[in-house]
């Protein structure tokens, strides 16, 4: 066994390659659209064609009745809870007597060919009586209620320093932010096997399989013992992969057939079925005194959460919480709401609620910068925030909040020469269009821009987050155990360092993820770097502790002095080295470690 010190680099600080990267790009690596089972069946969802409608009779039979059909289920089939949702449970696993959105779930088929699963689902007979939908956020508040929950979903007032306060200065401003959608590469599918105890087994691209999994469960009247989800590997996610509305008929299906189903959405089809972010209508009016400083920040913030509420709370809080974005504002008046329409139903996408108010804030900026002359980067350095600040809504800032050295370094950064100018043939593709499109460097013309955002890495209101994370040793080679999903934000990559930079052992693997592992929350804002990453190094500092105990021992000596770096075990005077792997020669390690942040 070569000694480790020879080794390449490793551990933090330094470039790994992917661990499934050469899976990937030869193209093996299996998704849930590649699964197969024997005896598969294949399913397809009946979803409406109306915003808004009062359902009367569903005719299945002649669904049901076609060859190759095996099972035609709708909401009187489903056996435990018939709403679902991961905040407020009030979303219909099929529709019953209204549809609330275009897409809504109504039925689903189990078929032998997926073929023969879409010409049954256009069979299924529905009698619908089209209502007049809701469809604008500001009519939400004096519309007839589409939900027996009413129309408001939330409503958050915040106040902050003297709400009469004024500036010399004081620009307005209206945005609107679209309904936006990821569109990840990969859209939803999932296979659906049960098993022989009555419960079923789903291997798919989930981001949150605990929280999945609890919701399944309950809807399929199961305790959550009976129900495991896989994870595949994740074709991009950045929150949207959160929704049941395909798992739920998969799971259903798989139970009522006994056999394994599988489900691949189009394009089309997954745009209806999954959340997306929230369109937003934001007014603004910042006040400033007459250097820029900001005195005053009104915002009102409405966001159309779609037909249910689901998450739509924490996105508001979000919203409110970062109205005024990453500067010292001394004063802030902002109010938040979120309805009910008969949109589709808005959730969790990556930095939910955060986004859409960076977008207006920033805006502001510009405004009150061209208002008083000054360069936009400098009225933005005369207000970022820094350690100790506080912020509208009372919170301190105590983690570190390097704003102004960000913007500083951007702001010095030159800018690449333009693409074309050098005569090299090899950097015409860079232009826009490339050299047979808009790519002649006379015509581009280039701009710098600057913007400054903030995010909530854990909840926006201080929700209590924990991971767990398992590290075992075997001889020169360790294993990581821990469910936070690997969505493409680099958290395996992020877990080997870790323990390559604790244990100094080279070899790392990080094992797939289900739910038989302990809970690891959902892959969502960039959390598991620090919650996950978090309880990972403190299982690896456990097994570091229990490889040094037996040499310290040894040398009369705490495990303090001794330091593992480049592959070796030294000790503070020199006495002791040797390498980790001679250290770990016939044992077996492991620990297991939480990670829960301050709220």
């Amino acid at each position: 066994m070569p000694p480790a010190a020879t080794a390449e680099p490793h551990g933090l600080g330094t470039s790994l390659p992917a661990a499934d990267g050469l899976a990937k790009a030869l193209g093996t690596l299996p998704y849930a659209a590649d699964l197969w089972a024997e005896g598969l069946l294949w399913v397809a969802v009946l979803r409406s064609p109306h915003p808004h409608a009062r359902i009367g009779a569903v005719d299945t039979a002649p669904a049901a009745t076609m060859p190759g059909v095996h099972a035609v289920i709708t909401h009187a089939d489903v056996p435990g809870h018939a709403t679902h949702g991961r905040r407020v449970a009030d979303r219909p696993v099929f529709a019953r007597d209204v549809v609330r959105h275009y897409g809504e779930a109504v039925a689903a088929v189990a078929a032998d060919h997926p073929d023969t699963a879409r010409l049954a689902v256009a069979a299924i007979a529905v009698d619908y009586e089209v209502l007049e939908p809701v469809t604008d956020a500001e009519t939400a508040f004096e519309a007839e209620p589409i939900h027996p929950d009413g129309n408001l979903i939330r409503h958050i007032p915040l106040r902050y320093g003297d709400p009469d306060a004024v500036g010399e200065v004081v620009v307005e401003g209206l945005y609107r932010i679209g309904r936006q959608d990821t569109a990840p590469i990969g859209a939803e599918a999932g296979l659906a096997v049960p098993r022989q105890d009555g419960g079923v087994e789903l291997y798919t691209a989930s981001t949150d399989p605990h929280a999945d999994r609890d919701q399944i469960a309950a809807c399929l009247g199961l305790p959550p013992e009976q129900v495991k989800v896989v994870v595949t590997a994740v074709p991009g996610a950045t929150g949207d992969r959160e929704d049941l509305s395909f798992l739920l008929p998969l799971a259903l299906l798989a139970l009522r057939t006994g056999r394994p189903v599988k489900i691949a959405a189009g394009r089309e089809e997954s745009f209806l079925g999954h959340a997306h972010r929230h369109p937003t209508m934001l007014r603004y009016r910042h006040h400033a005194d007459g250097e820029g400083r900001l005195v005053k920040v009104e915002a009102q913030i409405l966001q159309d959460g779609g037909a249910y509420a689901d998450a739509s709370a924490d996105a508001l809080a979000a919203a409110v919480s970062f109205a005024a974005g990453p500067y010292v504002v001394p004063h802030a008046v902002v109010d938040g709401w979120v309805v009910r329409t008969n949109n589709p139903p808005s959730g969790h996408v990556r930095g939910e609620g955060a986004m859409q108010v960076c977008a207006a804030y920033e805006g502001q900026m510009d405004k009150l910068a061209a208002r008083l002359g000054l360069d936009p980067a400098e009225l933005r350095a005369r207000n970022v925030m820094a350690t100790g600040d506080l912020l509208p809504t009372g919170q301190t800032v105590t983690c570190p909040a390097p704003v102004g050295e960000l913007l500083q370094a951007v702001r010095e950064h030159p800018l690449p020469p333009t693409p074309g100018q050098d005569d090299d043939p090899d950097t015409e593709w860079l232009l826009p269009g490339g050299p047979a499109g808009a790519g002649d460097p006379a015509a581009v013309r280039r701009g710098v821009g600057h913007a400054l955002g903030m995010v909530h890495m854990l909840g926006a209101e201080g929700t209590d987050e924990v991971s767990t994370a398992t590290v075992k040793v075997t001889g020169p080679v360790a294993t990581v155990l821990c469910a936070a999903v690997e969505t493409g934000q680099g958290f395996t990559t992020l877990a080997r360092q870790i323990v390559q930079d604790v244990l100094g052992i080279e070899e790392v693997h990080v094992a797939a993820v289900d739910t038989d592992q302990p809970p690891a929350g959902p892959g969502a804002r960039g959390r598991h770097t620090w919650v996950s990453g978090g309880a990972v190094e403190r299982a690896a500092k456990m097994v570091r502790t229990q490889l040094l105990q037996p040499l310290a021992a040894k040398f009369g000596m705490s495990t303090e002095l001794l330091t593992i770096a480049d592959g070796k075990i030294t000790s503070y005077d020199g006495v002791l080295s040797t390498t980790v792997a001679e250290a770990l020669e016939g044992k077996e390690l492991w620990a297991t470690a939480q990670c829960r942040p301050h709220p």
